[in-house]
């Protein structure tokens, strides 16, 4: 609004020069071209005039205001003139306009004109020509000079009624708490409803955002307390122990905790950092083979203590792998918690299988797959069918499942007839 009120009258002056100086060009033009015509008929009536003009007396005033006129011979002797004309020099070469500036500071335009036998001047104050500009510019700008203030203030009122359920929109958010999910009020004019739209969605997002972050860290303080329990618990058996062989059992046992609690650490890390993500932070396209020659190479040592056997099977060049690019490190990820699931599930001496296809990526293993009731809530972040005898936390298939929306991808579960289960990441 402070801009509104320092452009507008910046525009009326502007708006006022150039009007200024249009009407002196036209005026200028207007009076050159009655000197011309005034010259013209000066010489053609100078051949009356045969005798040098009588002396003039100080004091004396010409007929006509802020005018002059002159007319010499040949000889350059002043034949006629008004009591101005006097302060003229002939130039009876010369047939144009000069400006003529006198002693007692007045300004002149002078257009002289010449013929065989004579040469007349004419001339004419700048004052009277900026008088009639000055006329024109008062006409004209000063019922708007009138009108501004006017203006400005009904603008002024206009401006701050249009802004004042703005105002109410800026209180009410200002004394709302961070966790207020309730929508603005829409009762704004039509212009407005589609800020206030955008602003309720925004506000219905960052309370889903909250809700989904205060369920995730009381789910992440639930799952992490029985571990915890479960630590604490092997430390006292190893403290308590009395021969060798029972400490070196509770330590392990132990061992196999800490590496438990590890895991599911890293995974809500990884959870924590996935889910404020919209889109990948590093799109580039995928060298598949390294990818996945990483991810096999830490599931194998996992495999081998179980004899398991994990291959790949890739079908087509890196350039072809759907996704074609993504954010490696999150790919790797995926893979990772993929043949971890896999291997996690499949019996000793089973096979796990990494297929990469031009319209797919999948994971196949040998284990006994997934009850058709549960193939869907085993999505759900620490969710574990019952029966498990595996360690889990619930969180590798949620994993798996975010980063393939980040990617564009959707994540299928289906059970193979011949046994085991397949993990396949399609296009979305």
């Amino acid at each position: 609004m402070r801009m509104i009120m320092l452009v507008v009258p910046l525009v009326w002056l502007v708006a006022t020069g150039i009007s200024g100086y249009a009407a002196w060009h036209e005026v200028n033009e207007q009076y050159d071209g009655q000197q011309r015509l005034f010259a013209q008929q000066l010489l053609y009536s100078s051949r009356a005039f045969t005798r040098p003009a009588p002396p003039y007396e100080h004091g004396e005033e010409g007929e006509v205001d802020h005018m002059a006129l002159a007319v010499w011979n040949t000889s350059g002797e002043l034949l006629m003139s008004d009591g101005e004309g006097l302060a003229l020099s002939p130039h009876p070469d010369f047939s144009g306009f000069l400006t003529l500036d006198t002693e007692e500071g007045k300004h002149w335009r002078v257009f002289y004109l010449s013929d065989a036998h004579y040469s007349v001047a004419v001339a004419q104050e700048f004052k009277e020509r900026w008088e009639v500009v000055r006329g024109l510019l008062v006409a004209q700008w000063l019922p708007w000079l009138l009108m501004v203030p006017v203006l400005l203030i009904l603008l002024w009122r206009s401006v701050a009624r249009g802004l004042a359920p703005l105002e109410r929109v800026r209180e009410e958010l200002q004394h709302r708490t961070p966790d207020d999910p309730t929508p603005l009020s829409r009762a704004v004019p039509s212009e407005l409803a589609p800020l206030i739209d955008g602003m309720n969605g925004l506000i219905a997002r960052g309370a889903e955002m909250l809700s989904r972050e205060r369920r995730f860290t009381a789910d992440a303080a639930h799952e992490l307390r029985t571990p915890l329990a479960a630590l604490r618990v092997q430390a006292e058996v190893a403290q308590l122990s009395t021969t060798t062989k029972a400490r070196q059992h509770a330590l392990g046992q132990l061992t196999l905790g800490i590496d438990r609690a590890t895991r599911l650490t890293e995974q809500l890390l990884a959870l924590s950092r996935l889910d404020p993500l919209q889109t990948p932070a590093h799109l580039a396209p995928l060298r598949w083979q390294a990818i996945a020659a990483r991810a096999l190479e830490e599931a194998l040592h996992v495999a081998a203590e179980r004899g398991i056997g994990v291959e790949l099977q890739q079908s087509v060049p890196d350039a072809e792998v759907l996704p074609l690019s993504g954010d490696e490190t999150l790919v790797g990820l995926l893979l990772r918690n993929l043949l971890d699931n896999a291997i996690r599930y499949s019996p000793d001496g089973a096979t796990v299988t990494l297929v990469l296809a031009a319209d797919h990526v999948a994971v196949r293993d040998t284990g006994p797959g997934i009850s058709a009731e549960w193939l869907e809530r085993v999505r759900e972040r620490f969710f574990r069918p019952p029966g498990q005898s595996q360690p889990g936390s619930g969180l590798g298939l949620s994993i798996v499942e975010r980063v393939a929306e980040l990617h564009g991808l959707a994540l299928e579960l289906e059970n193979h007839p011949e046994g085991g289960l397949i993990a396949r990441l399609v296009r979305a």
